[in-house]
């Protein structure tokens, strides 16, 4: 099966953090100053095994440990001291907070970002670029069945075209969940939760790693238009200009199914046929231009009106794209224009978020990427 494989470059413009469910706590790290120094558990345990006194004082404590003493903390700290895997800066607001609750065990734990268990290497995981991928493409379906004689609004357009695939298929007739509902127009069937049928899984999409990462232990900030929500909660993240590289491969296949998706589309509601791509004129401009096409105008502009924040995208190359990824990156980046359905606070469902999450004054979950090369394989 013929495919082509694009090398990407992706440059942390806003704060980010992708975590997998770890953890630091307080027997895990030293603060001294603004910095966090991760220890060693392997090199305290040496030195501990090696010295029975110290040994016999550390089996006292663990035999006396509750929830509420700081003895255990208080001994691995001391006992800990030079003995680091890697240290972190924190930022004002994280200081502040841990200072805090500097020896209360059961508080101040602070979010990994997620980490190769071989080497402690942070990376981006491939899931996280294919998810933006799938929000990416069916924002490409909608415009390449978007009827330019129809002069109703997007979002009636696009819930014209949702109502007659409902009509069509009585599987729909279940589901009330826009979400479950735009996944099927990823699928050959139209069916839900048919992953065998999903068009993405002709696309491929490696692990991003690391070629500069600038670490930092941040305290971010939810805001909305009126006012600031401090709720406690550290996170480690890869700070702005810290770059990764990875993958993404497009097998001809998915061209294939995309094509009958577009066709069977057009068919269902009435619309003449659309334009489809082929693997072979499919360059890493067009893909720069379908992920733009989402997260340029149906995430980031939105976002502009509804925070003000001077955060723009310029392009300088059409090899050019950002992606909002992550913890926090919000519900614009995983909903489709003119679809959504975003629950907020009294059972409110609107059409945007109203809150934002910030790290120093920036929205978090913005990169850059470029396609730098790609590649033909027959």
């Amino acid at each position: 099966m013929k495919s082509k494989t694009f090398n990407i470059k992706l440059k942390v413009l806003t704060p980010i953090h992708i975590g997998d469910g770890n953890s630091y706590d307080p027997t895990d790290y030293i603060i001294d100053k603004n910095e966090m120094h991760v220890i060693d558990h392997d090199r305290f345990i040496q030195k501990i095994n090696s010295n029975k006194t110290l040994y016999d004082d550390f089996l006292e404590i663990i035999k006396n440990f509750t929830p509420e003493s700081i003895g255990l903390i208080d001994f691995i700290r001391e006992q800990s001291k030079g003995l680091y895997k890697y240290s972190l800066k924190l930022d004002e607001k994280a200081l502040e907070y841990v200072a805090k609750s500097l020896n209360e065990i059961s508080k101040a734990p602070i979010d990994k970002f997620i980490r190769n268990p071989f080497n402690d290497t942070i990376y981006i995981p491939g899931s996280s670029i294919k998810g933006a991928l799938r929000s990416a493409i069916i924002e490409v379906i909608f415009r390449k069945l978007s009827n330019k004689e129809d002069k109703s609004n997007d979002s009636e357009r696009r819930n014209k075209l949702l109502e007659s695939l409902i009509e069509r298929n009585s599987d729909l007739n279940k589901h009330n969940d826009k979400g479950k509902l735009l996944e099927t127009l990823l699928t050959t069937t139209f069916k839900p939760n048919d992953a065998k049928n999903d068009i993405l899984k002709h696309v491929l999409v490696s692990d991003f790693l690391p070629s500069e990462a600038s670490l930092q232990i941040c305290f971010p900030i939810n805001k909305s238009s009126t006012k600031e929500n401090n709720i406690p909660a550290l996170l480690e993240c890869a700070m702005p200009g810290s770059t990764f590289e990875g993958t993404i491969t497009f097998k001809e296949q998915f061209f294939i199914e995309l094509g009958k998706i577009l066709d069977n589309i057009a068919n269902i509601t009435k619309s003449s046929s659309p334009k489809k791509n082929s693997l072979q004129d499919f360059d890493g401009n067009l893909l720069a231009k379908w992920i733009r096409a989402n997260y340029v105008d149906k995430v980031l502009n939105l976002e502009y009106k509804r925070t003000k924040t001077k955060f723009t995208f310029d392009k300088t190359k059409e090899s050019d794209f950002i992606l909002k990824i992550g913890k926090h990156a919000g519900a614009l980046s995983k909903s489709i224009a003119g679809l959504r359905e975003i629950s907020v606070k009294e059972n409110n469902i609107l059409d945007s978020q109203t809150t934002f999450w910030y790290i120093n004054n920036k929205p978090m979950g913005w990169v850059l990427g470029e396609v730098i090369s790609s590649s033909h394989l027959n």
